[in-house]
C-alpha cells in the first residue's frame, strides 16, 4: 500500500517494489509533469503504479542489460566453494544460456519458468537437474531486483502446482536407505574384497560410526586423532574437482567427534600405517576452476608434508564415483551396474565369488582345493559373467577371458557363487543416515546429535542446550554396543573373515574370550541384556 509525505508543501509518495521494498519515492505525475497537489492524488497514483507492477506492466527508466553478459557478471561476483561454483557454471552454460542468454531481463516473463522447467524434463533430466537449473535462474534474477527489472519472474509461488506431486515428491526425498551395524559391516566386508585393500572396510565402517561426510574421511589424518582421548577433530575436508583440494568442512561445521574404544584402536593402529599421498596439485592441462585461487591443492606434502589415513594401495585419494560405480554398488547390490564402455552397452552382470580353500600351490599345476573347507563370502572373481534368463538351463560362457573351469579337475575348480542383493541402491552418504539412525532409537539427546552430525540448531533449545560428558558416555557405550552386536551377529553367519581387522575381532568368539552379547539397549534406562 502507497504512502505520502508532506514536506514544506511539497508532496511525495512511495509505492511497494516487485521484491517487497518501497520506491524512492517522487513528487510528479510521471505521464504529465504537474506536482502532485493533494495527497488523495498522490495516493491514488502510487496505487496504480504497484498495480502496473503486479501485472508486469510498469517500465521504469532503468538500463537494460542481456541475461548472457549479466549471468556472467553475477558468476564472478560470487565468493563460493570451488565445487559449488563448478556445478553453477556448468547449470549456466548447459541450461540457462541456450533458452535466455540474448533475452533483455525485462522481457522475461513468469509464464516462461514452468514450461521451460517441464521441457527439460521431458527430454531426460533428472528432476533434480531441472530443479537446480530453475533455482540458480531465480538468484541470478533476484539480484537484478530492482536495478534492471522490477520483480523477479523466476520465483516460484508458493502453494501452486499439483499438491499430490508435491507430496510424492517430499516422500522420496525424505525416504532414504539406512544400514543397520550388521547390514554395514557385511557390506565394508564385501567391498574390501572387490577392492582387495582391506583399508576400504576400516574406512566404511569409520564413516558409518561417526557419521563424518565423505570428503571428511577423506582429509583424516593422524593429528586428527586426539593422543589421551577417544576423539577425532574434524577440521578439514578434501573435495575432488578435477583434483583434490583441502578446504573447510562444509559449513564452516568444525567439531570434535567423540569414537567408542573399538574404533580409537582401530584408527591408532591406522595411523602408524599413515601415508602421503601421490598428488601433484594442479594437473596444467585442466580447465580452470571458479574459486581455485581460495583452494589448497593437495601436493602431497611438497608444501606442507601431510599423511593419510585412508588412501588406495597406490598412494592415491579415492574416487567417489569409481569407488561407488565399482566397489560399493556391487557389494550393495550383488550385480556390476550397466555401463557404456566405448560406445558399447555393457550389460549388468553378478558378481562370482569363489568360496573355496585352497591348499598350497605344488611345483607344477593349481593349487588343490581342501574339501569341507569355505571361506565366507569369498573372493570375487572378476570374470564377465552374463545373467541368467529364468526358464532356460545356463550354459556358462568360454573363451575372451572366461576360464574353462568346466576341464579342469574336480579337485582343482573353484567353488563359484553370486552374491545375493543385500542393500540395493547403497550410496556412501547412506552411512551418514544409519548414524543418524542409530542415535534416534537409543534416545541421544538433541544436542549432541545436531554437535556430531556437523548441524545448526538456530531452535530456541538449540540456542540454550549444550552436550554433557553423561550424553557423551551414554552416545560411547551404545557404539561400542552396536559393534558388539554386529560381530556376535557376523559370527553366526560365519566364524572367520578374510579381512584381517574383522578376522581378528570374530577370533575373540572363535576362542571364547567374548562371552557377553549386547542384544538389546533401552533408550531411557540403558540397561543391558545379556544372550
Amino acid at each position: 500500500m502507497p504512502y505520502t509525505e508532506n514536506r514544506n508543501g511539497v508532496i511525495r509518495v512511495r509505492w511497494k517494489l516487485g521484491n517487497g521494498k518501497y520506491s524512492g519515492g517522487i513528487t510528479f505525475n510521471e505521464e504529465t509533469g504537474l506536482p502532485f497537489a493533494t495527497e488523495d492524488e498522490a495516493r491514488a497514483y502510487g496505487t496504480i503504479q504497484e498495480d502496473k507492477i503486479r501485472l508486469g506492466l510498469r517500465r521504469q527508466d532503468r538500463p537494460r542489460i542481456q541475461f548472457g553478459p549479466f549471468a556472467f557478471e553475477w558468476l564472478s561476483a560470487q565468493t563460493l566453494e570451488p565445487s559449488t561454483m563448478a556445478k553453477n557454471r556448468s547449470l549456466l552454460q548447459c541450461h540457462l544460456l541456450p533458452e535466455f542468454e540474448t533475452r533483455w531481463l525485462d522481457e522475461i516473463e513468469p509464464g516462461e519458468m514452468d514450461p521451460w522447467e517441464r521441457r527439460m524434463l521431458r527430454v531426460g533430466y533428472a528432476p533434480r537437474t531441472a530443479g537446480d537449473a530453475r533455482a540458480l535462474l531465480g538468484n541470478i534474477l533476484g539480484d537484478a531486483v530492482p536495478k534492471y527489472i522490477t520483480f523477479n519472474p523466476a520465483a516460484k509461488k508458493r502453494g501452486k502446482g499439483r499438491k499430490g506431486l508435491r507430496r510424492v515428491q517430499a516422500y522420496q526425498q525424505a525416504v532414504k536407505g539406512w544400514p543397520t551395524p550388521l547390514e554395514m559391516v557385511l557390506l565394508a566386508e564385501r567391498a574390501a574384497l572387490l577392492a582387495h585393500d582391506v583399508d576400504v572396510f576400516l574406512m566404511l565402517i569409520c564413516k558409518a560410526w561417526t557419521g563424518l561426510r565423505w570428503s571428511e574421511v577423506l582429509a583424516l589424518a593422524p593429528s586428527s586423532l586426539l593422543r589421551d582421548e577417544p576423539t577425532l577433530t574434524i577440521d578439514r575436508k578434501l573435495y575432488e574437482l578435477r583434483g583434490f583440494y583441502l578446504g573447510w568442512p562444509k559449513d564452516g561445521s568444525v567439531r570434535e567427534a567423540d569414537i567408542p574404544p573399538f574404533l580409537a584402536q582401530l584408527l591408532r593402529e591406522q595411523a602408524a600405517r599413515a601415508r602421503v599421498c601421490t598428488c601433484k596439485g594442479r594437473k596444467e592441462h585442466l580447465g580452470s576452476v571458479d574459486g581455485e585461487e581460495l583452494a589448497e591443492w593437495c601436493d602431497a606434502g611438497v608444501r606442507r608434508p601431510r599423511r593419510y589415513l585412508f588412501l588406495t594401495p597406490e598412494g592415491a585419494h579415492l574416487q567417489r564415483g569409481a569407488l561407488s560405480t565399482r566397489i560399493l554398488r556391487p557389494a550393495a547390490d550383488g550385480v556390476y551396474p550397466a555401463r557404456k564402455d566405448g560406445g558399447r552397452d555393457r550389460p549388468a552382470r553378478p558378481v562370482l565369488a569363489d568360496v573355496a580353500v585352497y591348499g598350497p600351490a605344488p611345483e607344477r599345476g593349481r593349487p588343490p582345493v581342501i574339501e569341507g573347507e569355505y571361506a565366507w563370502p569369498g573372493r570375487p572373481v572378476h570374470v564377465p559373467w552374463p545373467m541368467a534368463e529364468p526358464g532356460e538351463e545356463f550354459v556358462p560362457p568360454r573363451g575372451r577371458g572366461r576360464p574353462d573351469w568346466g576341464s579342469w579337475a574336480e579337485k582343482e575348480r573353484p567353488h563359484l557363487v553370486s552374491w545375493a542383493p543385500l542393500l540395493p541402491g547403497f550410496t556412501a552418504h547412506w552411512a551418514r543416515h544409519g548414524q543418524q539412525t542409530w542415535m534416534d532409537d537409543a534416545g541421544i539427546k538433541r544436542a549432541l546429535k545436531v554437535e556430531r552430525m556437523g548441524h545448526t540448531d538456530s531452535s530456541m533449545s538449540g540456542r540454550y542446550g549444550h552436550p554433557t560428558e553423561g550424553m557423551r558416555e551414554q552416545l560411547l557405550e551404545v557404539l561400542q554396543a552396536l559393534w558388539e552386536n554386529a560381530i556376535a551377529e557376523r559370527f553366526r553367519i560365519w566364524p572367520t573373515s578374510q579381512i584381517p581387522v574383522l578376522d581378528r575381532e570374530l577370533a575373540r568368539w572363535r576362542d571364547g574370550s567374548a562371552a557377553r552379547v549386547v542384544t538389546t539397549i533401552s533408550p531411557r534406562s540403558r540397561r543391558r541384556r545379556s544372550a
